[in-house]
């Protein structure tokens, strides 16, 4: 049985939906960030600059967590490590290896 290969127009609107349900899903994380741990949220939020790229900051591989996300990071229960790094990127200090 043979399956039909998707159109670009199907490839681009799933895309779409793709790109929009991460974006989603960013929000909500700092906003799970905000409730749980405040000022750790408004400290990486005045360290980028602004919220949407605090939220990019966040989900964003780093190489100071081992090509690791801060929510990785989070998630395992090293809320230390992901204040180290932020008060060493407020600090204007890149994380050597």
């Amino acid at each position: 049985m043979s399956m039909k290969a998707p159109t670009y127009a199907e490839l681009a609107s799933e895309l779409t939906r793709l790109h929009d349900a991460r974006e989603a899903v960013i929000e909500q994380a700092l906003d799970a960030l905000e409730s749980h741990h405040p000022p750790l949220a408004q400290l990486v939020v005045s360290c980028v600059g602004d919220r949407h790229r605090a939220a990019r900051w966040l989900v964003m591989p780093q190489r100071a967590f081992s090509g690791r996300n801060a929510y990785d990071m989070l998630a395992d229960g090293d809320l230390d490590g992901v204040w180290e790094q932020v008060v060493l990127k407020q600090l204007g200090i890149v994380a050597a290896l």
